[in-house]
């Protein structure tokens, strides 16, 4: 009996191969496969559609771009001389740099800036503008070197 069930079953698959018959689909229906006309133009609508709300903007077009400059690093080098720090204990504290007075937190003319630092040992440093840090104490004269950028 099991053969005769497996007969049936295959039966159906075998009678087209075996009759010759078979189904001829023109061309024009393969390319709508899966939809009609309408739906692939609706989908396709939809698919390229631009936001309504949104207009397009014109492109401005430039003559001649700005010609590049280029920039170079050249090193710095700037020579201070901490001649005095006061300490003050309600206000800034303040230091002369190459006879000029300075408090804590401002940058000098160069954009290096200023820190007062209290402690076992009263110093103030100095980062330059491309980080690097110097020390000094009063007396002391400090040469600082860093690269900055020149345009060319």
């Amino acid at each position: 009996m099991p053969s005769n069930r497996i007969t049936l079953i295959a039966i159906p698959f075998l009678l087209p191969p075996l009759t010759g018959v078979s189904q001829v689909v023109p061309a024009a229906e393969l390319t709508t496969l899966f939809t009609t006309q309408a739906e692939r133009r609706l989908i396709n609508s939809n698919r390229y559609k631009t936001n309504v709300g949104e207009t397009p903007q014109p492109v401005e077009i430039e003559a001649a771009p700005e010609p590049v400059q280029q920039l170079i690093r050249k090193e710095v080098i700037r020579q201070y001389r901490v001649s005095g720090i006061t300490i003050s204990s309600d206000g800034p504290h303040t230091v002369w740099i190459n006879s000029l007075v300075y408090e804590d937190g401002d940058q000098l003319e160069d954009k290096s800036r200023i820190k007062v630092l209290t402690g076992d040992e009263i110093r103030v440093r100095i980062t330059a503008p491309d980080g690097k840090q110097y020390y000094a104490t009063s007396g002391e004269v400090l040469e600082v070197t860093y690269l900055a950028v020149v345009e060319n």
